[in-house]
């Protein structure tokens, strides 16, 4: 095995999987090497694109990968643009592959490709008032998804993980204990411990609501939304999970908290959001919650991909992380 595997070197085992999928591939290409390893490949009598995706290894069992794709199923025959997928010449929906990795194989799976940019790409940094629209559908988006999770009745075997009390500020969260970091100094993980008090006492106080918990896309930042034409769409539903509605609508939002026009941003947003799903009153005190979850969240995931030297540089979000912890504890 390589030193360091590189996308080059899953080509033999994407080839298997197009074979296994029943796709004769007049293009395979690698897009990209993340947490997945991602393939496009374009099929050679109709000119079809598809994703072509290898699993990482050891993130989800079969089991929760079959259940991701019965609820994005469930979604795309409702009419929302969401991955659909393709099931193997077997008739599953994920086949084993072999690869170079240490454990020897990786789960494949297939889905649709559909040709678009991201919203990420769209807008950039940008926020000004150009940009609202772009939230206002977005949150009307993320609005139509939690009426689904509402009304859908969930097959028997659907399992996903939970970002519960324990999945986000138990002993072993889902994402790691983010208040003991390698990435961070002793003080700085005194405040992040206090940081994780307050959000345990406040998550107790909304636990009793059942309503405000279900299946959540739990990424839905702005480079896993898609436009496609007239279309918006949501791409990517790995991390895909039960949890807090809130906390969904959060990650849509957390890249602009901060910016100046924040509030407008989030008015445009909520006010997308009810006209497809009922808003609750306490829903902004619920936000704050949850906009510093999201950030305490990628605390331990900055420290999980090393790889992203630039996300790494801790000057450029612990003083943010600092001040918002602060400002939470003097609430």
């Amino acid at each position: 095995m390589p030193e360091k595997l590189t996308i080059e070197h899953y080509a033999d085992a994407a080839q298997a999987a197009a074979d296994a999928f029943g796709l004769q591939a007049a293009e395979l290409r690698p897009i990209s090497m993340t947490e997945n390893v991602v393939f496009r490949l374009r099929e050679a009598k109709t000119g079809q694109l598809y994703a072509l995706r290898l699993h990482r290894p050891g993130y989800h069992a079969l089991d929760t990968l079959v259940s991701e794709r019965d609820w994005t199923t469930a979604l795309a025959d409702k009419g929302m643009m969401v991955p659909t997928g393709r099931r193997a010449s077997n008739g599953d929906w994920y086949v084993p592959i072999a690869t170079p990795d240490p454990g020897g194989f990786r789960h494949a799976g297939v889905t649709i490709w559909h040709e678009g940019q991201t919203l990420e790409s769209r807008i950039g940094s940008d926020r000004g008032p150009e940009t609202w629209p772009w939230f206002h559908r977005l949150g009307a988006l993320l609005g139509e998804l939690h009426t689904h999770t509402r009304n859908w009745v969930i097959p028997s075997g659907f399992v996903r993980h939970r970002l519960d009390i324990d999945g986000l500020v138990g002993e072993t969260p889902f994402w790691g204990r983010f208040w003991d970091s390698a990435l961070l100094d002793d003080q700085e993980k005194r405040l992040l411990l206090s940081a994780r008090e307050w959000a345990t006492a406040r998550l107790y106080d909304l636990q009793a609501n059942g309503a405000l918990f279900g299946l959540i896309h739990a990424d839905s930042h702005l480079d896993n939304v898609l436009i496609s034409g007239d279309r918006l769409g949501l791409i990517d539903f790995d991390d895909c999970c039960y949890g807090w509605l809130a906390f969904d609508m959060c990650v849509a939002l957390h890249s602009s908290w901060g910016h100046a026009d924040f509030a407008s941003i989030r008015d445009h947003f909520l006010a997308g959001y009810e006209m497809q799903h009922a808003l609750q009153a306490d829903i902004l005190q619920q936000l704050d919650l949850f906009l510093l979850l999201r950030s305490l969240q990628l605390v331990s995931w900055r420290e999980m991909r090393p790889d992203i030297a630039a996300n790494l540089r801790k000057e450029l979000w612990m003083p943010k992380l600092a001040q918002d912890i602060q400002k939470a504890l003097a609430s």
